[in-house]
């Protein structure tokens, strides 16, 4: 697998694309476009990998991805097992140049919102529940739109979401391509393995051989690219994956632990409560107190 860059397959009549996709799974790689992407999931669950960041993605959950930002939508493992139905994935994804309405456009007065949203982009944003809901209709009453109505449906997606102060940038720092060839062919390859082989023992040796480089260089490499260390990278890829099987509830603490590729129950637990600031337990008994709420 190797960061890709993708062009996007836009019609010549249209300024921009919007579709909806119902899948057995998403088929993509590691990728980067110099369009912003809003990716709006109605039926899918997986993990995210966008900039230097990570997380789990859910049903109801509306991204903005800036131009020229690494990212990644990754079904988790079930979903490629041929074991769901054909429709288990259904999402709409809308794609747009920030000048798609004109060079000049963004400098206008009315405009300076959305300049600060799509800058703000560049480091990733998941919106809130109260700002998805309101851009809820907006979304899919865009898909197979035509004229003006097209752009207008954007303009009103777009400026709900740029009013709107409850969102979270998913990455510390604005990130954008900078990668030069071999490199992003390095990344996408230690990325790719990681993401693949994260329930095993991993040593330092064999992905700095992936990534042809002294396991030394390799971290002095990875810890520049990503902004974390390659253990923190790699625990927080097991404990996003752990925190999807105690929500499952069909695993004890102690499997839960294991099948996320943690070799003691005592590191599980702390490495659990660094990254999420509660136990495994607690953590349980909160999504189960929220499940009961609703």
């Amino acid at each position: 697998m190797k960061l890709t860059y993708k062009q996007t397959e836009k019609r010549p009549e249209n300024s921009f694309l919007a579709r909806q996709d119902r899948m057995p799974c998403i088929e993509q790689n590691w990728h980067f476009h110099k369009e912003l992407e809003l990716i709006y999931f109605i039926k899918s669950t997986g993990t995210r990998y966008v900039g230097n960041s990570i997380g789990n993605f859910a049903p109801g959950e509306l991204y903005l991805i800036g131009s020229n930002v690494p990212h990644l939508f990754k079904n988790h493992k079930e979903y490629y097992a041929d074991k769901l139905e054909d429709e288990a994935v259904d999402l709409v994804v809308i794609k747009f140049e920030h000048n798609f309405l004109g060079e000049n456009f963004l400098d206008l007065a009315e405009a300076k919102r959305l300049q600060t949203l799509f800058q703000k982009a560049n480091m990733g944003l998941q919106f809130s529940k109260a700002a998805t809901y309101l851009a809820h209709n907006h979304i899919l009453g865009l898909v197979g739109n035509q004229g003006l109505s097209r752009i207008i449906g954007l303009l009103k997606i777009l400026d709900i979401l740029s009013v709107s102060e409850n969102y979270k940038p998913l990455c510390s720092e604005v990130i954008t391509n900078t990668y030069n060839k071999n490199e992003k062919d390095r990344m996408a390859r230690v990325i790719l393995f990681l993401t693949e082989n994260f329930d095993k023992k991993i040593e330092l040796e064999e992905v700095a051989s992936i990534a042809f480089m002294t396991p030394n260089a390799f971290c002095r490499y990875f810890k520049k690219r990503t902004h974390k260390s390659f253990t923190q990278y790699l625990n927080e890829i097991r404990l996003r994956h752990a925190c999807k099987l105690l929500i499952e509830g069909e695993m004890q603490i102690s499997t839960v632990c294991y099948q996320s590729g943690f070799n003691t129950l005592t590191n599980f637990n702390r490495q659990f409560k660094t990254l999420m600031k509660v136990t495994p337990s607690e953590y349980m008994e909160k999504y189960n107190q929220k499940i009961t709420a609703i």
